[in-house]
């Protein structure tokens, strides 16, 4: 009768462990927030994207690139100046396909970031990315509650158009081109959660089988 006992608390102990365990993996799981980047157009500033800030896409920020002029050689206009929305703003960064949107080439100052100078230049027709990290509370330009994405834009004869795009919210970053999210770490917490119940379940099957013996 102890060793029925026993054997049913540690089966207990082996599913709430499965199960927080569980729970807590899902919370931390990145995902792809629909309508993430949104193309406004133009307008008085330039023509603007704009950029989610939460998960529900609700609360937006945006930035704008602004014809300018053109830099020989071309018919088009291919020069732009970049503004941000004033609020907690995006960091905009000039990258490549698959490049690995997330914080830590950001501190690395791995790409370009716009803003730095008056003026770039887009040759006409010609698609480009960029990098999107923007969130709440930014601190020395890090943000909580961080949000990452990319965006592939052309310049069309002097228009800006927004070609594909794709931003997550609650994971670690993604690769600029996919829907490829980095998934965060497990936290420790979960880790030994984890640890327990398998722990459990080990222990219990010791039991089981002592009490096979014994019979």
């Amino acid at each position: 009768m102890k060793i029925k006992t026993i054997k049913t608390l540690l089966k207990h102990l082996v599913l709430i462990g499965l199960f927080f365990t569980t729970k807590l993996q899902l919370f931390s799981q990145g995902f792809i927030v629909p309508n993430g980047v949104i193309n406004v157009g133009p307008t008085f500033a330039g023509y603007e994207i704009d950029v989610a800030q939460n998960s529900t896409a609700t609360d937006y920020t945006g930035f704008f690139l602004n014809p300018t002029g053109k830099t020989p050689p071309t018919v088009y206009t291919n020069t732009f100046s970049f503004g941000v929305i004033i609020d907690e703003g995006v960091r905009v960064f000039l990258v490549s396909s698959n490049d690995q949107i997330s914080l830590q080439p950001i501190l690395s100052h791995t790409w370009t970031e716009l803003g730095g100078a008056p003026n770039y230049v887009f040759g006409n027709g010609a698609a480009f990315y960029v990098g999107l990290y923007t969130g709440y509370i930014p601190v020395n330009g890090i943000y909580s509650t961080p949000v990452f994405g990319w965006a592939k834009l052309v310049n069309n004869q002097g228009v800006v158009q927004l070609l594909d795009s794709a931003l997550v919210y609650g994971g670690n970053g993604i690769y600029a081109g996919t829907q490829t999210i980095i998934q965060p770490v497990p936290e420790p917490t979960s880790l030994s959660l984890l640890g327990l119940a398998g722990f459990g379940f080990w222990i219990g099957q010791n039991r089981w089988r002592s009490g096979r013996r014994l019979r």
